[in-house]
């Protein structure tokens, strides 16, 4: 039995203690079985393996909590039994038996089919880049954004079409040509892409969200500035509390009327309680709303509220400048259905509520003049709404403007 168990088996790992009681993690499913051996994997990790059946008939012996010494104290098992048991366990295959109902899934990220405009790809380590991409297949927080999930991928496919580039001879980013401002942009700022953040099945918001703040914490560890792929609006709460950790933040979304579509428990992040749940974060000073109809809450300590008919009409700039004035790093969340849609508006949103794409444009670069963007993140694609390739690309050029606006300053 001991051969049986030895392909399993590395090395001569340490044996697990003799009294420990361990049982088979709930995550660990079957794959594959046969006479001879057993594909496992963990479902929710994405650990897999394959090893000898017998191997796979000792991992079954602790379906209940068993300790060690028991299941291996009649011999059945050989020698080498207690290293192969060390080994499942480092895996995640078996686990201690008071740890199962605190168990995470250590998987935090994905990779991405494709990088966003073909940018290096980033490691879960800090990135030396200044701008790091992010992809979060999240909608379930906004019934009208059903089906953003798909656009991180999406969004990425149609980067492809302007590509990130070095020069030859420098190194240094090619960056793009802003035919609005008629002037490059983006040259020498460096970009990478460290692929989505694992989402689990079924799983509480409140652990996709730790999973995204974990993500954030490691990679933008020595300053690279975070740039999230959405999803939807709820996103931008992990984002922010991973940076109003490290100094003290305002938070700007852009983004056509809000109202709620159902009631909406408070516990839970969605666009409509997002103010209240960001301004409850020790770091976060004010959250400014851009483009919504109506007056701001007055319930909600800090929130601001400027519509897009109040910020294109004369004094409009001066109104941003001075809802600004005390905000000197600021994360920015731009929806792009605050823009007005092509081929008509069918959102139930008044056509006031929406900007023209040159009035984000502006907008954007006025919040860079003024403010230091520490973050941002893209919001409210719908890859199979129509008009998607006009709408990818026009999201994508947004995206753009906000970088250079961050990198300008």
């Amino acid at each position: 039995m001991a051969d049986a168990l030895s392909p399993a088996v590395p090395g001569e790992a340490a044996g697990v203690a003799d009294d420990e009681r361990l049982v088979v993690s709930p995550a660990m499913q079957v794959e594959a079985l046969d006479a001879r051996f057993a594909t496992i994997y963990l479902q929710l990790d994405g650990t897999r393996i394959r090893i000898p059946i017998a191997l796979h008939r000792l991992l079954l012996e602790f379906e209940t909590p068993r300790s060690v010494s028991v299941v291996l104290g009649d011999g059945r098992y050989g020698a080498k039994a207690g290293a192969a048991l060390e080994s499942l366990r480092a895996k995640g295959f078996l686990v201690r038996e008071d740890a199962t109902a605190t168990a995470t899934h250590r998987r935090l990220l994905t990779d991405a089919p494709v990088r966003i405009f073909d940018a290096p790809a980033q490691k879960l380590e800090p990135s030396r880049s200044d701008f790091v991409v992010l992809g979060v297949a999240y909608d379930l927080s906004d019934r009208s954004a059903a089906g953003a999930r798909e656009a991180p991928a999406a969004l990425r496919e149609s980067s492809l079409q302007i590509l990130y580039g070095v020069d030859r001879h420098d190194g240094k980013p090619l960056g793009w040509y802003d035919s609005d401002r008629r002037r490059p942009i983006l040259r020498g700022a460096t970009i990478s892409d460290c692929g989505d953040v694992f989402v689990a099945r079924g799983e509480e918001q409140a652990a996709l969200f730790a999973r995204v703040e974990e993500v954030l914490g490691k990679v933008t560890g020595a300053g690279s500035l975070p740039v999230l792929l959405g999803g939807d609006a709820s996103i931008t709460y992990p984002a922010i509390r991973c940076l109003q950790g490290r100094q003290s933040i305002a938070v700007i979304r852009i983004a056509a009327d809000a109202r709620s579509r159902g009631a909406v428990h408070p516990s839970f992040v969605s666009p409509v309680t997002l103010p209240a749940h960001a301004l409850s974060l020790p770091g976060v000073t004010r959250y400014v709303h851009l483009g919504a109809l109506g007056s701001a809450d007055p319930n909600v300590a800090g929130l601001a509220v400027l519509s897009a008919p109040e910020l294109r009409e004369a004094g409009g700039e001066e109104a941003l400048a001075r809802c600004l004035a005390d905000c000197p790093r600021v994360y920015v969340s731009m929806d792009i259905r605050a823009l007005a849609p092509p081929g008509g508006r069918d959102d139930g949103v008044a056509p006031s509520a929406h900007f023209e794409y040159t009035e984000l444009h502006r907008l954007l670069c006025q919040i860079g003049a003024q403010c230091q963007i520490v973050g941002m993140d893209l919001v409210g694609c719908t890859p199979m709404a129509r008009c998607w390739g006009v709408t990818s690309m026009t999201a994508l050029h947004v995206l753009l403007t906000a970088m250079s606006a961050a990198k300008d300053r």
